[in-house]
């Protein structure tokens, strides 16, 4: 039996027009996965990337901080597809560079409410079909940003993404024994898109990731296990993805 496939899984994948969200469904896909995917912009050019590939692949543009959306997400997934076995609730917006004396209110609050409400109300609206199956995987993206700080930084997004590693093993806690696994993961610096760096900067990057840096695909494999019957020992933990990156000492 092939454990990297999951035929006749449906999944759906926040934030998956472009970076990490993409090719994690992308990945999933391959591996049998039927997608619905939630992001703010069109997500049109992942659809057809998939269909054309012959997978199954849906999507609606919606906001995830609205808990409406986020209901309408789910339902759109079980019209579709008459379950829902995965969330994968990747969606997540930088905050802007600054400290956190000269952070504008509306920035501090705009990025919680994408980061941190979006994963409480997406996880909230898949739980009801997840639980009524008895079955099912939520898989949050945190951020080694949970852990390590950087000058210049808001703090608005290193909040959100520790405080998404609170509500994993606050959720994990509470379903367990009905059968649903909350896991998150905690990826390094992972090539999702230009940043801007400079060629000074990215080689300075790479210094620090003995194995490299990550890319979207490594993030969509990593899900794509905790999806699989191998990992259905694993619930209320973060996965460290960090490529052999070890600055900090903290292990959580």
């Amino acid at each position: 039996m092939d454990s990297s496939r999951l035929d006749q899984q449906a999944a759906i994948v926040t934030g998956a027009a472009q970076g990490i969200g993409r090719g994690i469904a992308l990945v999933l896909a391959e591996a049998g996965v039927k997608i619905a995917i939630g992001d703010i912009q069109s997500s049109d050019g992942t659809v057809e990337e998939i269909r054309s590939a012959g997978g199954q692949a849906v999507s609606m543009i919606m906001d995830t901080s609205r808990p409406d959306d986020a209901r309408a997400l789910v339902d759109l997934a079980l019209k579709e597809y008459g379950r829902l076995d995965l969330l994968v609730n990747n969606a997540g917006i930088d905050a802007p560079r600054g400290n956190a004396w000269d952070l504008p209110d509306e920035e501090w609050q705009r990025v919680i409410d994408v980061n941190l409400s979006g994963v409480f109300y997406c996880s909230r609206a898949a739980l009801q079909p997840m639980l009524e199956a008895g079955r099912g995987c939520i898989v949050n993206i945190s951020s080694q940003a949970a852990r390590v700080g950087e000058k210049g930084m808001s703090p608005a997004y290193n909040a959100s993404k520790a405080a998404i590693l609170g509500l994993t093993m606050a959720f994990s806690a509470q379903v367990a024994e009905k059968g649903v696994r909350v896991v998150a993961i905690m990826p390094g610096a992972v090539e999702s898109r230009d940043f801007g760096w400079s060629v000074e900067k990215r080689e300075a990057m790479v210094r620090e990731y003995p194995l490299g840096l990550g890319t979207p695909r490594d993030v969509g494999e990593t899900v794509r296990h905790l999806a699989s019957p191998g990992a259905r020992w694993v619930s209320g933990t973060a996965i460290q993805l960090t490529g052999g990156y070890q600055r900090g000492s903290s292990w959580y």
